[in-house]
């Protein structure tokens, strides 16, 4: 199935906050007026609240109370803001059946803060490799959603030892990483972070690589393999090297900030609503 063909059988997209889209359009945009976006959160009851949980859990605080979305968007800044407008969007567009909601949140936060931990060990910003991170994987979401008979298939045929993208690519012809970046695209979503989703299977057969992906890559690796019990200092050593290179990874400070985000990882999830 090529992506247009999909695209044309989706009968519905996930409805995405308008606050969420506009920030992910402009990603590079550091005049957003904070006290705006604080307004703008609060009219939106169910993601306000969400950013609000996320902005007091301990991954994210420090030490003081936030109170309100807009010390939430004063205290944090921007960069951090959106990450949380981003993480707690995407909780809320979750399909609420025959989705393992819970797998697919604990994925994207671990992937997140593991991408946003390798870039502090390199020269890539930390809050939009957070965010790349978070979306790596909203593809999955237009799958479920779009094509409930195929996504069937597709977890039988992970039951059977295929791993999700073969699975995918043998049902569909397509993988979560094509659809999720193709549907960054259509929603004007920032390039930064459409060539981050749509390269992070394969950067390095992209002539422009896209850093982001590298990252991205990196960190699916290191979640994995913290997930087969590896220790965060096994892990950092075991970073792929030419995947370093590209990104800029020194792997002699990764060991830290791997712990670092384990911890926060918890945190978010056990903030999470759901």
């Amino acid at each position: 199935m090529e992506l247009e063909a999909f695209f044309q059988q989706v009968k519905k997209l996930p409805v995405m906050p308008q606050i969420m889209q506009e920030l992910l359009t402009s990603i590079n945009d550091e005049n957003v007026d904070l006290h705006q976006l604080g307004k703008k959160l609060s009219t939106d009851q169910s993601l306000g609240a969400n950013v609000l949980k996320m902005a007091n859990s301990a991954a994210f605080r420090g030490v003081k109370q936030i109170g309100s979305i807009e010390a939430a968007a004063i205290r944090l800044g921007l960069k951090r803001v959106r990450s949380l407008v981003v993480a707690a969007g995407l909780n809320g567009m979750m399909p609420s059946k025959n989705f393992d909601q819970q797998q697919f949140w604990g994925q994207a936060i671990h992937v997140a803060l593991l991408a946003q931990a390798l870039a502090k060990c390199s020269d890539i910003e930390p809050d939009t490799a957070f965010t790349c991170g978070m979306l790596h994987n909203f593809g999955e979401l237009l799958i479920v959603s779009a094509t409930p008979e195929e996504a069937g298939l597709i977890e039988l045929c992970l039951e059977s030892g295929e791993t999700r993208v073969s699975a995918q690519r043998q049902t569909l012809g397509l993988d979560y990483a094509q659809i999720g970046g193709e549907l960054a695209r259509r929603w004007n979503f920032s390039p930064v972070i459409t060539d981050a989703i749509e390269q992070q299977l394969n950067p390095m057969d992209y002539e422009e690589v896209s850093r982001p992906a590298v990252l991205i890559r990196l960190a699916i690796f290191a979640h994995h393999a913290l997930n087969a019990n590896l220790s965060a200092e096994m892990v950092a050593n075991n970073l792929p090297e030419p995947l370093c290179q590209l990104a800029g990874v020194d792997k002699t400070k990764a060991q830290s900030y791997i712990e670092e985000a384990i911890e926060q990882g918890e945190q978010m999830v056990s903030h999470s609503m759901v």
